[in-house]
């Protein structure tokens, strides 16, 4: 099943008959923020423009595959602590990330029916999701100038290119293009301090 990208509204995230639990849902984020110290969450008016010609930021894709979305999240949490990423690999067809710098991903006490099950949404941080994703560059053969992705190297993910000499690209078509569709909408939500939500 394929898992869309939204940068700016949570709302954004929903179809029109579904805004009432969108706005259960940007409830209990602004809630669980505040309760834990941190500023809360309020939707902003308008999404921003993201897109590029066909391009989502640099990224080809706006969405991608759920299985693909879940291995990367799970290699990240093999490698090392993403628990921001990690958040992919329990439910990838709805979770949000705010533009908020806190540690722990937060539980919002909204929940869904996703494939059958009730299940609690959670809230990660951008910024947090950002840098996680930086970490877990050099494991898919990723180089990245002073932590930062390159617009040539966006160009050669799309491309599914070679990334280095010696580079078997078996990474190129759903690990690295999965790895720019995060990279790019969480580094698009924080240069528009907006939420990047994902929904399947």
């Amino acid at each position: 099943m394929s898992v869309g990208c939204f940068v700016g509204p949570v709302r954004s995230s929903y179809i029109d008959e579904s805004q009432d639990a969108a706005a259960s849902f940007v409830a209990g984020i602004d809630s669980v923020l505040r309760q834990n110290g941190l500023p809360g969450y309020s939707e902003p008016a308008a999404a921003p423009d993201v897109y590029d010609g066909g391009l989502f930021g640099r990224s080809a894709l706006d969405h991608h595959s759920a299985g693909c979305l879940v291995e990367l999240a799970e290699m990240a949490t093999r490698k090392g602590h993403a628990p921001h990423l990690g958040l992919l690999a329990v439910n990838p067809y709805r979770v949000t990330f705010v533009p908020v710098d806190f540690d722990r991903p937060l539980p919002t006490g909204y929940w869904e029916r996703i494939a059958g099950d009730q299940i609690e949404i959670w809230v990660g941080s951008v910024p947090r999701l950002l840098a996680e994703l930086a970490a877990l560059a050099p494991a898919l053969g990723i180089p990245l100038t002073d932590g930062q992705l390159a617009d040539e190297v966006a160009t050669q993910i799309n491309d599914f290119a070679a990334l280095y000499d010696g580079d078997d690209c078996s990474l190129a078509e759903d690990q690295r293009t999965a790895w720019l569709l995060l990279y790019e909408g969480a580094r698009l939500a924080a240069q528009h301090a907006v939420a990047l939500s994902l929904a399947g």
